[in-house]
């Protein structure tokens, strides 16, 4: 009997412990330099950035690296700070907005109605780093003429780059290609508008 209790708070310790694990949570960030003149009250034509759409995949709060072209990796105690697909938009709306500071740009959801005569829409098919700390962004983006329900520009993008071997660094370059994503952007709504 005193076997039995003995392995039964051995077990009930080993769970106990394997619950109380540690957990790190990340975020992308902005790498863009932030406009000064963003206090402005009175700012030109106002874009709105619609949800960003992610594969099922970048939908967990578990951080996934890439093991292979067909293996992903979820790191269970690796999480994201919040929605990651909302994390893209915060950041791309921060980014556009300080290389364009002419223009209002409003993240969904937001309060109808707006005014905004431009949408941009962004679709995430692939966005995670590799072991050995290559990073990969894959979509299509494209700008929307909302009062005359035109495509002004559309494009697929597949952007990778080289960093680092753990999670910080591999997060460091997601920003870095979200900024490179961001001064695409820029450049056509730019040209476009």
């Amino acid at each position: 009997m005193k076997y039995r209790l003995y392995i039964l708070f051995i077990s009930v310790g080993l769970l106990l412990s394997g619950c109380s694990s540690k957990s790190n949570f990340y975020q992308l960030y902005p790498k863009s330099a932030q406009n000064t003149n963003s206090t402005k009250s009175t700012r030109g034509t106002v874009i709105g950035i619609a949800e960003v759409k992610v594969a099922e995949y970048l939908t967990k709060s578990a951080i996934v690296t890439r093991m292979d072209a067909s293996r992903v990796s979820i790191h269970e105690t690796d999480l994201w700070a919040g929605s990651f697909a909302k994390n893209i938009q915060s950041v791309l709306t921060h980014n556009i907005a300080s290389l364009l500071p002419q223009y209002t740009f409003l993240a969904y959801p937001w309060e109808e109605p707006i005014d905004d005569k431009y949408r941009i829409y962004i679709t995430i098919n692939r966005f995670d780093g590799s072991q050995t700390g290559k990073v990969t962004l894959q979509g299509r983006w494209s700008i929307i003429n909302k009062e005359e329900n035109k495509v002004l520009y559309s494009e697929s993008v597949n952007y990778t780059a080289q960093g680092g071997k753990t999670l910080d660094a591999i997060i460091d370059t997601q920003s870095k290609l979200l900024e490179q994503l961001s001064r695409r952007i820029a450049a056509k709504v730019r040209t476009r508008l």
